[in-house]
C-alpha cells in the first residue's frame, strides 16, 4: 500500500489530496489515519481521499475513513490505546472530507456500511475541489 499527498489550491485555500494505492485493511489503517492527521495539522483542513487505486476496503479500512472524518470535523479523538471506537458522526464531515473515484466494490462497501450518507463522492478531481 502506498499513500501520496499533494496540495492543490482551491477557493478555500490549500486542499490536500491523499491518493491511496492498494487495499485498506487492518495491516495499514494506522498508517492512513496517521498520514491524514499529519496532513490536517499541516497544511490543510480540507481533504480529498482518492480511492481510485483501492480495489478493496475492509471494515477496519472503513473505520479508518470514519476516524479521518471525525478528525477533520473537529470531533476530539480519544488517544487511549484499546479504547472503544467512536461511532458517532459529525455532519461537518461533508464540508471537510470528500471521497474521489471509489472502485465499484469499494463504493458498494461504503454503501453497505452506511458511510455514503456522510460523504460526498466525486468522480472527477476538479468538481471535488470546487465543492469546498
Amino acid at each position: 500500500m502506498e499513500i501520496n499527498v499533494k496540495l492543490l489550491e482551491g477557493k478555500v485555500g490549500p486542499i490536500a489530496v491523499m491518493g491511496i494505492s492498494g487495499d485498506i485493511n487492518a495491516s495499514n489503517f494506522m498508517e492512513i489515519t496517521d498520514k491524514a492527521e499529519e496532513t490536517y495539522n499541516n497544511p490543510s483542513p480540507y481533504l480529498i481521499i482518492d480511492l481510485n487505486d483501492v480495489p478493496e476496503i475492509s471494515s477496519t479500512g472503513l473505520a479508518a475513513i470514519h476516524k479521518i472524518a471525525l478528525l477533520y470535523s473537529g470531533v476530539p479523538q480519544n488517544p487511549k490505546e484499546y479504547a472503544n471506537p467512536d461511532f458517532t458522526h459529525s455532519s461537518n464531515a461533508r464540508k471537510y472530507v470528500k471521497l474521489l473515484n471509489p472502485q465499484p466494490d469499494v463504493e458498494k462497501t461504503l454503501e453497505g456500511a452506511g458511510l455514503k450518507l456522510f460523504f460526498k463522492i466525486y468522480h472527477d478531481l476538479d468538481t471535488a475541489i470546487a465543492s469546498f
